[in-house]
């Protein structure tokens, strides 16, 4: 048994055995570890299940009760703030311990307000949000009881802990845009998102709980009152316009911040007046020189949420999940044979030490645009494309560089956009200019053209200060039937058709292609990128 089994066939007793798991464990196994990790915290969750079938044989015998709720028998007092309380209670009618929140309410107004918000909220199913089971209201108190998580906070964790690793941070990104996806497609906002407000069970699911501050999308606020937790208001509640999912977007890059470096964006902040100060500033810590290591795929994705605009942050928390998903390793493959590894990377030595000792490490600049006739938009990761949408790859580095640029979808033949038959520029682009590829025909400049529908565009950059001959001789025949005049290159437009695979090219995928470049190992001399952009309406 090798030592990564042995590793899942720990945590997998420990699920057993009901322990408290540290899911980063994970992180260490190979490239199976994303799969394993689902698996394994859907076990955990199975095991919760029928765990708590056993635990409710006696359900509440011989516990005392402190008083009761709306049927509940309130058993202890877990928390407290300023919107009210939070206890343990037993819940008779569905014979399971819950999490009951009771705050005072001094109008029948905020009463109904609340009680509606309640059955809102029940309405709303998905693994990261806590499940609503009732609310009501009794003696001036309202009440709302959810399911109780067994685990801990965000808050506690980053005081347990300190700052999460970039992984953790994204995987917790990830989970809390399903959750907020779900809430704004039920018209509402959570409008309190915090570290606080989010939980961390034992399986290792994150669970967006309190919606005690939860509005209607577009609901106008008659209390005219801002509802919120002050370093995680986005720049527009303080101005006084309504909660919207722009503003969760905030607040969500606010906690991702926060949980990779254990600061605030704006942390030197007495009242709301010197926080909007300085968000029209935007004079926050920036968030790489706090995280130098962390990938700049994170850090970008973060940075873009925490924008003074609305209309500059991610068009919508599915968009941000792209981003964040996009960082996570985007050339992670599986391990090659170890024979194979070894003679790429000798070949790959041997070629720097005897063919280019005095090369610079390659420094290169990328940047995709949307064009339109009297348009042009920079695209970041993540940004939303449609058909017909025009694009441009705008490139440039320190030297001489091989450049190649393909539209994948995890088939044997990927479709190359360069570099392209009949086109201009050629490889290798000259050092020091900025490149607008694909370039330009006899007649007119190309761009690539959206023609089909999909869930979305991933485009692949690989560059290189040499020539890369496994990747030029794939290329010849993934290009094999094509000509300038053909259905991948036309007046104008380049279209992202798939190529038809070269002869004698097949199921080679170009995952397999880049593992055996290396673009998961860094090298000096090479450079691998990845950018995602979602179809609009997916």
């Amino acid at each position: 048994m090798s030592g990564d089994e042995q590793e899942l066939e720990r945590i997998a007793g420990g699920i057993a055995d009901d322990a408290s798991l540290d899911w980063r464990l994970l992180a260490k196994l190979d490239g199976r570890a994303a799969d394993t990790g689902d698996g394994l915290r859907e076990l955990s969750q199975l095991a919760q299940v029928f765990r708590g079938v056993q635990l409710r044989a006696t359900p509440a015998a011989g516990r005392k009760s402190l008083f009761q709720f709306a049927g509940l028998e309130v058993l202890e007092q877990l928390g407290s703030g300023a919107q009210g309380e939070v206890y343990r209670a037993y819940d008779p009618m569905l014979d399971q311990d819950v999490a009951l929140k009771l705050r005072r309410v001094n109008s029948d107004a905020l009463s109904h307000q609340f009680l509606a918000e309640g059955r809102r909220l029940a309405r709303v199913r998905q693994a990261n949000i806590v499940s609503v089971f009732g609310a009501a209201a009794q003696d001036g108190r309202v009440g709302l009881w959810t399911e109780l998580v067994r685990g801990k906070s965000l808050a506690e964790l980053l005081a347990d802990e300190g700052p999460l690793t970039p992984v953790e941070v994204t995987q917790i990104g990830i989970e809390l845009c399903n959750a907020l996806a779900a809430v704004h497609a039920h018209g509402l906002t959570h409008g309190d998102i915090k570290a606080e407000n989010v939980l961390r069970d034992v399986s290792g699911r994150i669970v967006l709980a309190d919606f005690g501050a939860a509005r209607e999308i577009d609901a106008n606020d008659q209390f005219g009152t801002i509802s919120g937790t002050r370093h995680y208001l986005a720049p527009e509640l303080i101005a006084g316009e309504v909660a919207s999912p722009a503003s969760d977007q905030y607040a969500l890059g606010v906690l991702l911040y926060r949980l990779l470096s254990s600061a605030f964006p704006y942390p030197s902040v007495e009242d709301l007046d010197s926080l909007h100060m300085q968000q029209v500033a935007q004079s926050r810590l920036p968030l790489r020189r706090l995280c130098p290591t962390a990938p700049r795929a994170l850090i970008s994705a973060i940075e873009r949420t925490l924008a003074y605009e609305p209309g500059r942050r991610h068009a919508g928390v599915r968009v941000l999940q792209s981003a964040l998903e996009s960082s996570l390793r985007p050339f992670r493959f599986g391990a090659l044979h170890a024979a194979s590894a070894l003679v790429v990377i000798l070949a790959s030595v041997l070629a720097t030490v005897l063919v280019w000792p005095d090369r610079l490490q390659l420094q290169l600049q990328s940047s995709f645009y949307r064009v339109g006739a009297q348009s042009r938009e920079q695209l970041v990761d993540g940004a939303l494309v449609g058909l017909g949408d025009r694009l441009l790859l705008e490139v440039s580095s320190n030297q001489p560089t091989w450049v190649y640029l393909f539209n994948d979808d995890g088939a044997a033949a990927p479709a190359v956009l360069f570099p392209l038959a009949g086109t201009l520029p050629a490889n290798p682009l000259t050092a020091h200019t900025r490149w607008q590829l694909p370039g330009s025909d006899s007649r007119s400049s190309l761009s690539w053209q959206v023609d089909r529908e999909a869930d979305r565009e991933t485009f692949i950059l690989v560059a290189s200060s040499h020539p890369l001959d496994e990747v030029e001789r794939r290329v010849a025949d993934w290009q094999h039937a094509q000509t300038g005049e053909s259905a991948l290159v036309s007046r104008g437009v380049t279209t992202l058709a798939r190529l038809a695979p070269g002869v004698g090219e097949r199921g080679v995928q170009l995952s397999t292609l880049l593992a055996q470049l290396g673009c998961d190992r860094g090298a000096a001399d090479l450079r691998c990128e990845r950018y995602v952009f979602p179809h609009r309406g997916r």
